[in-house]
């Protein structure tokens, strides 16, 4: 019975991962054929499909309406975990700066354009042009949207425990805006430091492996956790603060 049950779950998951693809690329037409929103929705599915087919659950949290908010938030994060970019695609629905590009690219043909379309910003963070550019579209990503979701540790390299940028603080002080910190508890995701940036191992190692959850949550009463009107000498411990004490 075991072995019909496991048999069973890889049949799902791997349903869900043939229509998760088939999502992904149906974007492809649409895009050429000008439905820009269309395509981004098709991408939000993608990434939910994806998650699910990997046995990943996302529970998003919050106490309030966030995505209502009139003056728009800079959202940050604690990213830990490869899987991010597909949270914030399929559940946060929210425009990000992403360093994924680089690798996704490799296994989801025109990455990038499917990125650019849902408002994310791709990032180099090897390449200071690249750095320089993608501050200059942040701006009119708010403008456009009203929010985007930084990750202040840049990647998964750095800990947001040890270094945090200024970056959200730019942002937020020029749009008037608040710092929303959303924390994200991991379960045994099961990866190791050198699968975080290979596709392919983080694809055959979640497939076969049992179901996690992955929290995202964002309270009202951590919004002035973070002041934007802080020192910009005191901006980077201040993040570091806020989710060593969240940590678990």
């Amino acid at each position: 019975m075991r072995l019909i049950s496991v048999f069973c779950r890889l049949l799902a998951r791997l349903f869900l991962l043939l229509s998760a693809y088939l999502a992904y690329l149906g974007q492809l037409p649409l895009l050429a054929l000008g439905y820009k929103k269309s395509a981004s929705m098709l991408s939000s599915v993608f990434s939910r499909r994806l998650l699910k087919s990997l046995g990943v659950n996302v529970v998003v949290k919050s106490n309030f309406d966030w995505s209502m908010s009139v003056n728009g938030y800079v959202h940050i994060y604690n990213h830990e975990n490869p899987l991010d970019v597909f949270i914030i695609q399929g559940y946060l629905r929210l425009p990000s700066i992403t360093t994924a590009s680089s690798h996704l690219g490799k296994v989801l043909p025109f990455f990038d354009l499917c990125a650019n379309n849902a408002g994310h910003i791709l990032l180099d963070h090897m390449n200071s042009e690249s750095r320089r550019t993608s501050v200059l579209r942040s701006f009119d990503v708010m403008s456009t949207y009203g929010q985007i979701i930084i990750a202040p540790n840049g990647s998964l390299v750095t800990s947001i425990y040890q270094r945090a940028s200024r970056s959200p603080q730019v942002l937020a002080r020029k749009f008037s805006t608040r710092i929303a910190p959303w924390v994200f508890r991991y379960g045994d995701i099961g990866l190791s430091r050198s699968d975080l940036y290979s596709p392919i191992a983080i694809l055959v190692k979640r497939f076969t492996a049992p179901e996690v959850d992955i929290t995202c949550s964002l309270w009202e009463e951590d919004l002035d956790s973070i002041p934007v009107s802080l020192p910009k000498n005191l901006f980077e411990n201040a993040v570091i603060d806020f989710y060593c004490s969240r940590k678990e």
